[in-house]
């Protein structure tokens, strides 16, 4: 290999890892989590992730594995769907957050786990929008989604929908009326039919149980 390939390759990789390094910053002040919370809750490394962010004289970079899981936690868009340097945009979660059970506490917080422990597959959220209060999901409730299961007419479903020239993407709930994503609210208007093409909307997950949090409180 000649001097300029090296020189390349080495230029390639010192790239990739600012880039790793911005996304990884980004995903801490999506999630408000520190690395070590990240990293466990996804499966990994937290020496992985901690290097990377606070080690300038660090060489390593995140591995595709490390990447895809992180991702599949959080519902994340990973650094390769960033364009150049331009600092990235991550999944907005205007019409919901992700629920952590370890940063809860109460009767809900031991809910939610004994649910994800009778369901491993699942992953649950807390709702921030009246898309849904038609079929009986309220802004407050979280819900449990099932990742690998097949979407049905009329079933409730979380969905991305993607801006590719922005790099940016947003987690939305919708009625699956093939081939549309539909609101169930009671002003329709609110939320325009969004028509699935696995490209720009896809189907993420189907809900499959959910809690209310003031209906805890008033069996107390």
């Amino acid at each position: 290999m000649t001097v300029q390939g090296k020189s390349n390759r080495s230029q390639a990789k010192l790239d990739l890892q600012q880039r790793q390094r911005a996304w990884l910053a980004e995903v801490v002040a999506a999630t408000k989590l520190k690395p070590s919370q990240i990293a466990d809750a996804a499966g990994v490394s937290d020496t992985t992730l901690t290097r990377l962010l606070n080690n300038p004289e660090y060489k390593g970079t995140l591995s595709q594995i490390t990447i895809d899981r992180i991702k599949s936690t959080y519902k994340l868009p990973g650094p390769e769907d960033y364009a150049g340097t331009r600092r990235p945009t991550l999944l907005g979660f205007s019409e919901a957050e992700r629920f952590d059970p370890k940063r809860e506490k109460g009767e809900l917080s031991r809910m939610v786990t004994a649910i994800l422990q009778a369901r491993p597959g699942v992953d649950p959220w807390r709702l921030k929008t009246n898309a849904l209060e038609l079929s009986g999901y309220l802004p407050g409730d979280v819900l449990f989604v099932d990742l690998n299961a097949i979407a049905k007419p009329q079933d409730a479903v979380c969905a991305q929908v993607y801006d590719w020239q922005r790099g940016s993407a947003q987690t939305v709930w919708r009625i699956f009326d093939p081939p549309f994503l539909v609101g169930s609210a009671l002003d329709r208007t609110a939320y325009k039919p969004l028509l699935v093409d696995n490209e720009r909307v896809a189907v993420k997950g189907v809900i499959v149980e959910s809690l209310r949090p003031h209906r805890l409180s008033a069996t107390r």
